[in-house]
């Protein structure tokens, strides 16, 4: 009896394993002087590519072998902040599948309310006030990637440029101004 009870509890985290998303890399956009990002790609489970905008929004949903994302039958659940979320813009992104989104909030004092907080276990960092010399705002980090910009320091042209981007690796990559090619994925419509 205990073997059944102990069989049955592994088959269950099986599924409900088989069943969750997890990041198995992301690819960030982000252009010179943007205070944000232009472009996240989120592949899924290594078959779904999921397109986000730089305010979280879903701009397509594709697998990676090119076929229409809606044709299967493993879409995840995607969920949206409502009015109910208080302290979150309503209408954005709050899940897709188990893989949560979070926004700097009212809570988020030093940095820029609406901005992306994290994907998932990807934290996303900002240039706040701390930051004395740098340009307040922008990208800082995304997970282990960090983002450089040029600073009180450099050449005043230069300042709250890009400088440099540090880190990327097999999972998280930050690029500049890499942009979706057109017609290769399917948009979602709201």
């Amino acid at each position: 009896m205990k073997k059944n009870i102990l069989f049955f509890i592994i088959f269950c985290c099986f599924v409900a394993v088989s069943h969750a998303q997890t990041i198995t890399r992301a690819r960030f956009s982000l252009s010179y002087r943007s205070d944000n990002f232009r472009f996240i790609e989120l592949e899924l489970n290594n078959r779904l590519l999921v397109g986000l905008n730089g305010n979280g929004d879903i701009i397509y949903m594709t697998t990676l072998d090119g076929c229409d994302a809606y044709d299967t039958d493993s879409l995840p659940e995607i969920t949206y902040f409502d009015k109910l979320d208080i302290n979150d813009i309503p209408g954005r992104v709050k899940s897709i599948g188990n893989i949560k989104i979070a926004y700097n909030n009212v809570f988020d004092v030093h940095d820029v309310k609406g901005t992306l907080k994290s994907i998932g276990d990807i934290q996303v960092k900002y240039y706040n006030v701390f930051d004395i010399h740098d340009p307040k705002g922008k990208v800082k980090s995304v997970g282990d990637v960090s983002i450089i910009y040029y600073n009180k320091f450099d050449a005043d042209q230069l300042f709250g440029k890009i400088k440099s981007i540090k880190g990327n690796n097999q999972r998280i990559s930050v690029f500049i101004n890499r942009a979706p090619i057109p017609g290769r994925y399917t948009m979602l419509s709201n």
